[in-house]
């Protein structure tokens, strides 16, 4: 029994106990948030992958077309990558569990505007799913002398997506994804 001991040191002693119990379950909660952050945005970048892959095999296979699955992939990309890409990785950059790497903290701006990118070229493929409901016409494959913008780094000036055929769009946003993750993914 703890009688010698003043009523002031015992509160004392339990205003600590709390305090440290209350950090202790706000460093388990700010884990747990680190690894939702992670999870959430890994989740996203496969089903821009998954996609991705979905407008792909339409381009391979032209007679495979649906409308209504182009757009939808389309749609997925622009739902997942501008604004709420750079939020998933705006929170929390390099964390355990994940393959970001510092460059992020370092020009989050290029990020910023990659991102941004991938939706422009996602929302042009959306555009040429509506404008062409039956059938992968000729005007979405890309034609011979088609300007060619962007390069290996992607795009680095303001996009003219209105002059792209879907086709076009497409490479631009597979080549958006490939320099992110050539900046911004550990290998």
């Amino acid at each position: 029994m703890v009688k010698n001991i003043p009523k002031v040191s015992r509160m004392s002693r339990c205003l600590g106990t709390v305090a440290v119990l209350v950090l202790c379950v706000t460093l388990v909660d700010a884990a747990a948030g680190v690894g939702s952050v992670v999870v959430n945005r890994q989740r996203d970048m496969k089903e821009i992958a998954v996609a991705a892959k979905t407008i792909a095999a339409m381009f391979k296979a032209p007679d495979t077309y649906s409308s209504a699955t182009f757009g939808e992939a389309a749609r997925t990309v622009i739902e997942r990558a501008g604004e709420r890409l750079t939020n998933h990785f705006g929170v929390i950059g390099a964390a355990e569990g994940s393959k970001v790497t510092e460059a992020l903290a370092t020009d989050h701006g290029r990020f910023e505007k990659l991102a941004a990118d991938l939706k422009t070229y996602a929302e042009v493929l959306e555009k040429a799913a509506d404008e062409h409901p039956n059938a992968m016409t000729d005007d979405m494959r890309m034609s011979e002398g088609e300007p060619m913008e962007g390069g290996i780094l992607g795009s680095r000036k303001k996009i003219d997506a209105s002059a792209m055929s879907a086709e076009h769009a497409f490479h631009m946003m597979l080549q958006t994804c490939t320099s992110c993750h050539s900046k911004f993914r550990a290998k």
